[in-house]
């Protein structure tokens, strides 16, 4: 059979035998093309899956955790415990932190007991929550000629809020400590002003940028009841991303109770300025996949402690988002006109009129404006936002300012005829 099959085939002459060569060929170079196609989908299906969050393609298996390198939670618990020991076995072998003196022991107890003294109450727990607001400037002249000002204007808007709500108030311009700098004097105010005043309930920091715009909107601590620190931020972010912007530290309410008192022993250890900063940064940059090669910062070290260790310090922060407990100002304060046209004060505390307005990046006092901003993009923006602000606080006792980027001010009366004859003339040009 073979050999008549070979006997036909010599029988078709050299033409058949250039038509085989051909489907052959065609054939070699169809599956050729296939073949590359193949390999590109294959590069492609990989360049997106180095982009895309690969949990959502495991099926019955641990779900992989954003890192440098795909890690199971299991794995990922192992990474973050070798670089803790680590950071701890560094910190013991340099000068012990005495900052705020040994540690504080029975706290809990000890403020009921202040409270007692304090209320006449045999309960120990206040009427109503005392909340006592912490804000800080630099001590010295402001190197930008109207950063003066604009401390001056931001701390009259906290005293403003605090007097409306029956908050006390802290602020503090004195070179507390020569290690504990920048970020971190925050941590030496609270711990300081927690043991001074045991009475009070909550202590709530805010960074000297940052401005409440919304006068009447209330903290709703019923929504806290159960955790101990609050800020703005996003559970997935720190968790899964292990990322230290997912949260802000700028503004942060910290309940006076045992847990804070250990919190801050355990975050402030990293503050001493030198050699201590410089090396804790460091292991806050293997833990943190996002953060850069620098020193270490206060919202790097809250991040670091909350992955670490997130049955005893993460799980008693809240991270909140529902509202803006500080928003970030480049997305907000253009849009101030709009919110007085369409909205009110007090309801919302999100993009339709903002609680808080942190001016993250701007550096009006010291200088060390963000690149990406200018000087006077952040002082005009910043004089809209307190004299937003400063309205709802006038505007009680009839006054208005006439622009916000105006300090000028004049009755709401005027400001209103005002307003209406320009909405007439713009009418009547329309009609012509």
């Amino acid at each position: 059979m073979k050999e008549d099959n070979k006997k036909g085939l010599s029988s078709m002459g050299d033409d058949a035998w250039l038509l085989f060569r051909g489907r052959s060929f065609q054939s070699r170079v169809v599956r050729a093309m296939c073949l590359i196609a193949v390999v590109c989908t294959f590069g492609i299906v990989l360049l997106s899956l180095s982009t895309l969050d690969l949990s959502t393609l495991t099926i019955g298996s641990p779900r992989p955790v954003y890192g440098p390198q795909r890690m199971t939670s299991e794995e990922l618990r192992e990474h973050l415990a070798s670089i803790d020991k680590g950071l701890q076995e560094f910190l013991s072998a340099n000068k012990p932190f005495t900052k705020f003196g040994p540690p504080v022991v029975g706290w809990d107890e000890t403020r009921k007991e202040a409270i007692r003294r304090s209320t006449n109450s045999s309960s120990g727990v206040n009427p109503k929550p005392r909340i006592m607001l912490i804000t800080s400037s630099h001590p010295r002249k402001c190197e930008n000629k109207q950063g003066d000002q604009m401390l001056l204007k931001s701390i009259k808007n906290k005293m403003d809020y605090c007097r409306i709500h029956g908050i006390e108030i802290y602020y503090n311009m004195d070179h507390i400590d020569e290690d504990m700098t920048s970020w971190w004097v925050k941590t030496f105010l609270t711990h300081m002003l927690m043991k001074e005043h045991p009475e009070i309930d909550w202590f709530w920091w805010m960074d000297s940028d940052a401005i409440f715009t919304d006068m009447s909107f209330q903290l709703p601590l019923h929504k806290y009841e159960k955790y101990n620190m609050v800020m703005h931020g996003w559970d997935e972010v720190v968790y899964e991303k292990r990322s230290w912007l997912g949260l802000n530290a700028g503004v942060f309410l910290l309940r006076n109770c045992q847990w804070s008192m250990d919190m801050l022993h355990a975050w402030a250890p990293m503050s001493p300025r030198g050699k201590i900063r410089d090396g804790a940064g460091k292991f806050l940059t293997k833990a943190l996949p996002d953060r850069g090669d620098s020193e270490a910062d206060d919202q790097s070290g809250l991040v670091y402690l909350m992955v670490t260790d997130r049955e005893r310090w993460g799980s008693k922060v809240f991270l909140e988002s529902s509202y803006y407990f500080q928003g970030y100002w480049k997305v907000l304060t253009e849009k101030f006109e709009d919110m007085m046209e369409k909205y009110q004060p007090g309801k919302y505390g999100d993009d339709r009129w903002p609680f808080v307005t942190h001016f993250c990046g701007c550096e009006f006092c010291c200088g060390a404006i963000n690149p990406e901003y200018t000087v006077d993009r952040c002082l005009t923006q910043m004089e809209r936002a307190v004299n937003f602000a400063d309205n709802q606080v006038i505007g009680r006792y009839g006054f208005i300012h006439k622009m916000l980027k105006s300090a000028e001010v004049e009755p709401k009366d005027a400001a209103k005829n005002r307003t209406e004859k320009a909405s007439v003339v713009a009418k009547s040009k329309k009609a012509v």
